[in-house]
């Protein structure tokens, strides 16, 4: 199982967008996937159809309550999975603070855990316990980036939060894949904010660009993903081909060209 924390401590960057939707493309292409919503905003929640306030078993239920996280799993659609949120979970910041081994919970909770090709946890825009947690439990690092100026600004503190838990909690841990998202084709500034980010992270930067689009931020509104809200969108064909290229997938082949009928020549006339 490859367990995978999109993690970025900026706001808005398009990483609940991101969560939410390439869970749902690995899905699509057949992977069992495990969403866990590590935020108590609940986007993630939100954004799959579920309604925060009416779950009795949440994240918060498996760090704090001590349930089995198999308990908590509900199922989305075929191959897709999720272990919602609530607000409650803000509380586990300190409830977690005085447990023992308190880095460590989320890794113990999902120990017997292994029958998904993906679990992929949407962390909150901090670097608290949560975070931590979700850190020492996965192998790698998905960091989405907003093509715009400050895109790089602070990325230090969070690389610095990375490093520390790899020293000291998690040898294995990496960042595997930097996420361009809120990509405007129409401003060389985006262009010019890959360059930069790519001179940063190498070939760790995908291939594929998530465009600017407006059906992307409509979706969660519906408690929808991207492809069952707007299937013919840009967004629906910018996170298919994120998921193909972290799955490994190669593009469908184009569809070859339709024979066309040539009419024969008229006689010239007479």
């Amino acid at each position: 199982m490859r367990k995978i924390a999109l993690v970025n401590q900026k706001g808005g960057v398009g990483k609940t967008t991101t969560a939410v939707n390439l869970s749902a493309a690995l899905a699509t292409l057949g992977r069992r996937v495990l969403l866990i919503d590590m935020d108590p905003q609940s986007n993630s929640t939100i954004g799959l159809g579920l309604n925060p306030h009416e779950l009795k078993r949440t994240t918060y239920s498996v760090l704090v309550s001590g349930i089995p996280a198999r308990e908590a799993i509900r199922q989305i659609a075929p191959n897709l999975f999720m272990i919602p949120s609530n607000l409650d979970l803000a509380g586990a910041e300190m409830e977690l603070s005085t447990a023992i081994g308190r880095e460590q919970v989320l890794r113990d909770a999902m120990n017997d855990i292994s029958d998904f090709d993906f679990a992929l946890l949407d962390c909150p825009p901090s670097l608290g316990m949560l975070n931590v947690n979700s850190l020492v439990f996965v192998d790698e690092i998905f960091i989405p980036m907003q093509c715009e100026f400050f895109a790089l600004h602070g990325l230090s503190l969070l690389m610095r939060t990375i490093d520390l838990v790899r020293r000291r909690l998690n040898p294995g841990l990496a960042v595997t894949g930097v996420i361009p998202c809120m990509y405007d084709v129409r401003k060389g500034l985006a262009r010019e904010t890959v360059l930069e980010i790519e001179k940063h992270f190498g070939n760790r930067v995908f291939q594929t660009r998530i465009r600017t689009n407006v059906r992307l931020a409509e979706a969660p509104s519906h408690g929808m993903t991207i492809f069952d809200y707007a299937p013919d969108s840009y967004g629906a064909e910018d996170y298919m081909a994120l998921a193909r290229e972290v799955a490994g997938v190669p593009a469908p082949a184009p569809a070859p060209a339709a024979d066309i009928e040539v009419a024969p020549a008229a006689p010239p006339p007479p």
